[in-house]
């Protein structure tokens, strides 16, 4: 598979905010939060278009992802490797919003130190941009 293979996802992503973006414009789609849960209103198409893209990037995303890690190295020696294994941990990590709540973890504590800012700087986002929807 090659390095496009993310452009379906992303694509379909963007023009999901896209249609949702101009919904939100012409006042076909209304946004809110329900206690800490946030949901979106439509009665109009692009709206209905905004929510379909985004669902089909999420399922899009997850059948390639799932896909490439099926992938085996069966042959290594194309791949620049030489027959050498390669001894590197990999580190991960990530946030998880419940509501208002981040969920925060990751594999070492730089990757979940990280992640914490990443959290933080998300929050910040989603704040100013309710403050600017509601004044």
């Amino acid at each position: 598979m090659n390095k496009w293979f993310l452009l379906l996802p992303i694509s379909l992503f963007l023009l999901g905010v896209f249609f949702l973006g101009y919904g939100l414009f012409i006042e076909e789609v209304t946004i809110g939060l329900a206690v800490f849960i946030p949901f979106i209103i439509s009665n109009g198409v692009f709206g209905f278009l905004g929510i379909i893209c985004l669902f089909l990037s999420m399922i899009s995303l997850f059948f390639i992802l799932a896909h490439r890690s099926s992938i085996p190295y069966s042959n290594q020696s194309q791949r620049g490797y030489e027959g050498e294994h390669s001894s590197k941990k990999s580190k991960i990590g990530g946030v998880i919003f419940l509501g208002p709540i981040p969920i925060v973890f990751g594999s070492d504590k730089k990757i979940t130190r990280s992640m914490i800012l990443v959290s933080i700087i998300i929050l910040i986002i989603i704040l100013v941009s309710l403050m600017l929807h509601f004044y």
